[in-house]
């Protein structure tokens, strides 16, 4: 399993300086984990409501469906 981080809000497209803390979502497949951060909650929701609208800054593809670890 590979674990990957997007540490740009792909709402905004700013780089985010420290990570604790921050509201993030998993896009999980078989082979690929991505941890997406955002600047807020509020950022979050936005991108859970259409992930692919969303450009990612540093990956080409998005692995999987995107959810909130609990």
């Amino acid at each position: 399993m590979t674990y990957r981080i997007e540490a740009t809000d792909p709402i905004t497209g700013k780089p985010l300086k420290q990570l604790m803390n921050m509201p993030y979502v998993i896009e999980s497949s078989e082979e690929d984990d991505l941890i997406i951060y955002f600047e807020s909650e509020k950022n979050r929701d936005l991108y859970l409501q259409n992930p692919e609208q969303h450009k990612l800054q540093h990956y080409n593809t998005h692995p999987g469906a995107p959810h909130i670890a609990a």
